[in-house]
C-alpha cells in the first residue's frame, strides 16, 4: 500500500468507526475477564521477536487464555484442553505475532492512533472503566494493579490495536469496486474455481517426524513454495507424507470453501491465478498450515450481483488485500520465537 494511498484513505476513516470500536472493545473485555489471580505469578522474559519488539511471557499467557475461552465457548466440554494445550500455544503465539507484524507494517506506512484517540477510548468507550455513563479512575487504576499492567504498556496496547483495525478498514475501502467492476463481476457470476489444497497439522507431523524433522521439513517446503518449484513441493509433501484434496467446484465470491475450514486459507484463496496457479507462500492458521494451488476453473452462464454478495465479494477482496500485505512484511522482517518458553 503506497504512502499516497493511505494519506488518501485516512481523511476518510473516522478514529470512532463503529465497527473499530465494536472489535476493539469486544477484545478488551474479553481480556479484562480473564482470570487475573493466574497472571499474578507469571515470570518475565519474552517468548518472541519481532525485528526490533519483544512480545512477552504476560502477554503471551494472557492470549493463550482468550484462545482457551473463545474455544470453550464454542466447544464446552467437548474439547480437551489438557491435550490441546500445545495447540492452544501455537495459536496464542501467532496471534501475538500477527499482530505485532500488522501494528509494524501499518506503522511504516504512517497508519497510526493519536494520543487522543487512545485517551478517548479509554475514558468513553470501555464500560469495565464506567459507572453510571462515567469514566471512573478507580476503576481504571485498579484494573492496572490487578494485571500489573503499567499505564505505558495497556496504552500501547490500545494504540497498536485501533491501528490494526483501521488498517483493515483501509483495505475494505479500497477493495470497494467501480461500477465497471460490478459490470465485470457479473460477468464472472457464473463462473466456479476448484481449488487443490494440502493441509498439514504441525502437531502430528511433529510425532510422526520429530520435533526438528517437522520444523525442517515445513522450513523446505515453505521455501519450495517461494521458488514456485512444484515438483520440490510435491516431493516435499511426499516425505511429509501429506496428500492433496480438492474442494470440488465452488462460486467465486461464495463465503466459505468445502473441506478448508480455516478462514485464513479461504482468503488466500482469491490470490490464485492461472498464471501462477501455486500459492508461493505456506499459508499459516495457528497449528494447521495449508498449501493450495488452483486446479480448474468453469463458467456456468451469467448471473446478476445482488446488493449483499457484492459486500461480501468486496470483503473477500479486501481481506486478501490485507493477508497479502501482511504476508510480505512478514517475508522482510525477523522473527524468533523462544522455543523453550513455548515447551514449558
Amino acid at each position: 500500500m503506497s504512502e499516497n494511498m493511505a494519506d488518501k484513505m485516512k481523511r476518510k476513516l473516522n478514529a470512532k468507526s463503529v465497527t473499530a470500536m465494536i472489535l476493539f472493545g469486544a477484545i478488551i473485555l474479553t481480556f479484562v475477564f480473564m482470570d487475573a489471580g493466574a497472571r499474578m505469578g507469571m515470570s518475565v522474559g519474552s517468548v518472541a521477536r519481532v525485528n526490533n519488539a519483544l512480545i512477552s511471557v504476560a502477554d503471551f499467557q494472557n492470549e493463550e487464555n482468550r484462545v482457551s475461552e473463545y474455544y470453550k465457548s464454542i466447544f464446552g466440554s467437548q474439547m480437551d484442553f489438557s491435550s490441546q494445550r500445545q495447540l492452544l500455544k501455537q495459536q496464542a503465539i501467532e496471534n501475538l505475532i500477527r499482530m505485532e507484524l500488522v501494528s509494524q507494517a501499518a506503522q511504516s506506512e504512517g497508519i497510526l492512533a493519536t494520543d487522543a484517540e487512545v485517551r478517548d477510548f479509554i475514558v468513553k468507550d470501555v464500560p469495565f472503566f464506567q459507572q453510571n455513563g462515567q469514566f471512573q479512575r478507580e476503576f481504571y487504576t485498579r484494573y492496572l494493579e490487578g494485571t500489573r499492567t503499567s499505564p505505558g504498556d495497556f496504552e500501547n496496547k490500545i494504540r497498536k490495536d485501533i491501528a490494526n483495525i483501521r488498517t483493515r478498514h483501509l483495505f475494505e475501502i479500497a477493495s470497494r469496486t467501480s461500477a465497471a467492476e460490478t459490470a465485470k463481476m457479473q460477468e464472472l457470476r457464473g463462473s466456479k474455481i476448484n481449488v487443490a489444497f494440502v493441509r498439514i497439522d504441525e502437531e502430528a507431523l511433529t510425532k510422526a517426524m520429530t520435533k526438528e524433522k517437522a520444523e525442517a521439513a515445513i522450513k523446505a517446503l515453505d521455501e519450495a513454495l517461494a521458488k514456485g518449484d512444484e515438483a520440490a513441493v510435491n516431493a516435499q509433501l511426499k516425505e511429509m507424507k501429506a496428500t492433496w484434496d480438492e474442494t470440488g467446484f465452488v462460486e467465486i465470491g461464495a463465503d466459505s470453501f468445502p473441506k478448508i475450514t480455516s478462514r485464513v486459507a479461504t482468503d488466500s484463496i482469491f490470490e490464485l491465478t492461472k498464471a501462477e496457479p501455486v500459492l508461493k507462500r505456506l499459508v499459516r492458521d495457528g497449528n494447521q498450515k495449508f498449501v493450495l494451488k488452483l486446479k480448474e476453473t468453469k463458467v456456468e452462464g451469467i448471473k446478476s450481483v445482488e446488493p449483499m454478495s457484492l459486500e461480501m465479494a468486496q470483503k473477500r477482496r479486501g481481506d486478501g488485500m490485507f493477508e497479502s500485505w501482511v504476508n510480505q512484511f512478514r517475508k522482510e522482517s525477523h522473527v524468533t520465537t523462544n522455543k523453550q518458553v513455548l515447551d514449558m
